[in-house]
Formats: structure tokens, C-alpha cells, sequence
């Protein structure tokens, strides 16, 4: 008795009936009725267009590509006139130049570290800054060679500039604010994974043919930008790190210590030197004999969980090192001041001011149970929330800069 065969099976075996058959009347001799006729496989290749292209489409792909639709359906007798004005719209868009690292940029693009926070605000900050270093910030190029995953890239930056606003609008609602808070970031989050999605999407298809000639461009143009002496001295001083160099956050205090000392030791400042290699010695010595707790030296957000990452308060990132170095049984563990990096030092700062932010809070609670009235509580609140901001919002952004940098 033969078993009925499933419908994965009898559509594989169709397809393998099928293919045996073609093989067949192709491997067999004798089964043209001309010997002399071309077949497929001997028939030459010639000028065969390229069938994929690759990558996003430029904003003159997307013009093209959409007047070369529309030119199918013109008459014969108005296309001389249609390809000119298309002509004259690329180039008029060929003409219109922006400066290039004045907008947002991929992180991917910009530094391993900006890829891995993905931090719109923090990957603008640092090409920002590498380009008035390197004078780039003041080449131009022209809008037809700006791509669709660039446009959204503007979307993308400007979601985490709004992101800021409105946790901190979420974060002061009486009562509920503080679960209110996390969930208008995770829908910020939401909207840039989305973006992200579209942007992979669209750079892993294939960029629509035309049949319009490239565009041929002129070099780069030089349009000097005005930029605030105090930006261009913050900018002088670091660059993108591009694994040749240690980023600021990384450095040692032993470090820092040195790299003050041949500072000063260059003559840039007029000082006793003597004096000077005296006090860094003393310095040195003194960072290698005093010893911390090495769960004070937290690890990095990022690399305690996503729910830390997505948190990323001072408290909580604490208690998830400290049980980290329970689990390695290395919390007892001590090392020298000279080890401790500026990144630690930062964040037992910004530790500091996120204990005093939940015992502000902690107070007012109790305040309100205490029978104090709404009206004196909820300004205190505000005020607390306002006053602690730049804690809350602009530390993870230069912990990002000093991540993605480093010091020349």
C-alpha cells in the first residue's frame, strides 16, 4: 500500500520531475532539429546592464528614476522637450550645495563607539567637532548626491532632540511621572529602531534604473562656516577615536597626570618646572599608594543588560555592577587611584547627583503623605526635575562625546 505523499513533498518532487526532464532534453544528442541553430548557452553576452545597483538612492536616483516612469507615456513629439526639462530640474538640484557634516551622519560612518551607543545627538557631537577640526565642516557638496537613508537621518536626530523635552515634560506629571518617563522613551526608542529598519531596507535593494545619463558633478566646493572661537578651541583639542588612540573616557588619572606634565613641561605656559615635576611626581606617588574599592569603577551601561542601557541611572547602574562583581567574586577587590579612569570618576559624580535627585524626590513623597499640600509639593517636584536635567539628560551625552573621542 503506497503512502499519499504530502504537499511539501509532491511540489519538491514536481519540481525535480521537472528539472530531470529539461536536463534530459538538453543533455541529449540529437534532439535539435538543426545542429547548426544557436542555443542559450552559446548565444554572447554583450553589454549587459548591470541588473542590481546597490545601496541607497541618491535624491537625483529618485528623479531620474520617476522621469524615466513618466517619460514612457510621453509622445514621441514632446520627449525632446520633456528630457530637457528634466535636465534642467537636475540641475538645478545639482546646484543647490549644503554643508555635508553640518547634518547628521550614520554612526556606523563616524566611529566604532557612536555605532555601538547609537546616540543620534552624540554621533552629530562628534563628527561635528572632528569636522571643524579637520576643516571639513566647511566643504560642501551638492543635494543630488544626498541619499534617502541621509533625509533619514535628519528624521532621526531630530526624534532624539525632541526625545529630550518630552521625558523630562513626562518626568514632572505628578504621581505618575516617574512610570510615565520610561514609557515616552521607549516609544522615542521605537521610532528610531523603525527609522533604522527603513534605512537597512532601502541600502540592502537595489536603486531603481533610468534612462537618464549620470550626473556629472564639479569637485567640492569651500564655503567657510562661522563657528563660535569657543567650539573651534573644544574642537582643536580632540578627535574621532579611530582605534590609534585612547578615547578621553579611557584615560588613566595616572594618565591625565602625565599628559598635564609635558603640557606645561613644553614651555606653553610660563611656569616653574622645577616646582612643577615635583608636585606631579608627588602626585603619581600618591595615586599609586591609595587605594578604592573597585566597585566603585562601574562598568559601562551598555554592558549590563539593555533594561540598565535603557535606564541608565547612576543607582541602578551601581547595583547591577556591584552584583556583577558578587557573581566574579571581586567586589572586596581594591585598586590604586592611579588605575581609576576619568570615565569612573565622571560617573561616581554623576552617581552622586542622582542619589541627591531620589532623595529630593524620596522627600517630597513623604512630604505629601505628611498631609503638606499639593500646592507647596508639586513646585518642589518641578523644580527638583528642572534643576536636575542636565544630569538626567545632558551626562549620558558627553559620557558619549568622551567615549567616541580622544585628547591630541
Amino acid at each position: 500500500m503506497r503512502l499519499p505523499l504530502s504537499r511539501l513533498t509532491a511540489s519538491c518532487a514536481g519540481g525535480l520531475t521537472a528539472l530531470a526532464l529539461v536536463a534530459g532534453l538538453l543533455l541529449a544528442p540529437g534532439v535539435h532539429a538543426e545542429p547548426t541553430a544557436e542555443t542559450l548557452a552559446s548565444t554572447p553576452v554583450v553589454d549587459v546592464p548591470e541588473l542590481c545597483v546597490g545601496g541607497a538612492p541618491t535624491f537625483d536616483d529618485v528623479v531620474t528614476a520617476a522621469a524615466s516612469v513618466v517619460r514612457g507615456v510621453v509622445g514621441p513629439a514632446e520627449l525632446a522637450a520633456y528630457d530637457h526639462r528634466v535636465a534642467e530640474v537636475r540641475a538645478a538640484l545639482a546646484a543647490t550645495r549644503v554643508h555635508r557634516d553640518g547634518l547628521p551622519m550614520r554612526p556606523e560612518l563616524v566611529g566604532t563607539r557612536p555605532a555601538e551607543l547609537d546616540d543620534p545627538i552624540v554621533t552629530y557631537l562628534v563628527n561635528g567637532l572632528d569636522a571643524v577640526r579637520t576643516g571639513r565642516i566647511d566643504e560642501t557638496m551638492s543635494v543630488s548626491q544626498l541619499t534617502i537613508s541621509d533625509a533619514i537621518e535628519v528624521f532621526v536626530l531630530a526624534t532624539g532632540i525632541v526625545k529630550i523635552p518630552a521625558k523630562l515634560a513626562a518626568g514632572m506629571v505628578p504621581t505618575v511621572g516617574f512610570f510615565l518617563k520610561p514609557v515616552v522613551g521607549a516609544a522615542f526608542s521605537g521610532t528610531k529602531a523603525l527609522a533604522r529598519a527603513v534605512q537597512n531596507s532601502i541600502e540592502a535593494g537595489c536603486v531603481a534604473p533610468n534612462v537618464y545619463p549620470p550626473l556629472v558633478l564639479d569637485e567640492p566646493v569651500v564655503e567657510p562656516v562661522a563657528v563660535p572661537q569657543p567650539i573651534r578651541d573644544l574642537a582643536a583639542l580632540v578627535m574621532t577615536a579611530d582605534g590609534t588612540c585612547t578615547p578621553v573616557a579611557e584615560l588613566t588619572l595616572a594618565t591625565v597626570v602625565e599628559r598635564t606634565r609635558a603640557f606645561l613641561d613644553s614651555g606653553a605656559v610660563d611656569v616653574d618646572r622645577v616646582a612643577m615635576n615635583d608636585a606631579a611626581d608627588a602626585l603619581q606617588d600618591f595615586l599609586a599608594a591609595n587605594r578604592v574599592a573597585k566597585v566603585m569603577l562601574m562598568r559601562r551601561a551598555d554592558d549590563l543588560g539593555p533594561l540598565v542601557e535603557a535606564l541608565d541611572m547612576g543607582p541602578v547602574t551601581f547595583l547591577a555592577n556591584l552584583g556583577a562583581d558578587l557573581a566574579e567574586g571581586s567586589a572586596l577587590d581594591t585598586v590604586p587611584l592611579a588605575q581609576v579612569r576619568v570615565e569612573n570618576a565622571y560617573d561616581l559624580a554623576t552617581l552622586s547627583l542622582d542619589v541627591a535627585s531620589l532623595l529630593f524626590s524620596a522627600g517630597t513623597s513623604i512630604a505629601g503623605f505628611a498631609g503638606v499640600a499639593e500646592t507647596i509639593t508639586t513646585p518642589l517636584s518641578i523644580v527638583q526635575k528642572l534643576v536636575f536635567a542636565p544630569t538626567d539628560y545632558g551626562a549620558p551625552i558627553v559620557r558619549g562625546v568622551m567615549q567616541s573621542m580622544c585628547a591630541i
